[in-house]
């Protein structure tokens, strides 16, 4: 796999916090294939916000990783915030800049509050039942 931002070959596979990455060892970006995001920073979705990405994005100049040709897709975060991420139309995977997995997740911190109590309850219960 080729990194989308310095088209260096450096990708390797890393798991943070039980979520396996791909990460970039020249540009420090991230590779997140569908549902990686959501499952590392406990939301329900990849992107939390209700936006179209055909409609609401920009076409970038960077190629998925996973699908060659298809480019990425520059889209918010989160409504009226100001971090962009860039995600695959077709395979939906996101790629990451330096340093943007830690904005995203403190902009995750306040998402979804339901559903990381739910979580956090079901690890929990399964804690308690291997004792």
């Amino acid at each position: 796999m080729d990194c989308p931002r310095c088209l260096s070959d450096n990708i390797a596979p890393f798991n943070h916090e039980g979520v396996e990455f791909d990460f970039c060892s020249s540009c420090h970006g991230i590779w997140t294939d569908k549902g990686e995001l959501s499952n590392y920073v406990e939301t329900r979705r990849d992107l939390p916000n209700k936006s179209d990405l055909l409609t609401d994005g920009r076409q970038t100049e960077l190629n998925c990783p996973k699908c060659a040709e298809t480019k990425l897709i520059e889209i918010p975060y989160l409504e009226s915030k100001d971090i962009l991420i860039d995600k695959c139309p077709s395979c939906k995977g996101i790629w990451l800049d330096a340093k943007e997995l830690g904005s995203v997740q403190k902009l995750a911190q306040n998402v979804d509050k339901g559903h990381k109590v739910h979580l956090a309850l079901k690890h929990a219960l399964s804690k308690s039942r291997t004792k």
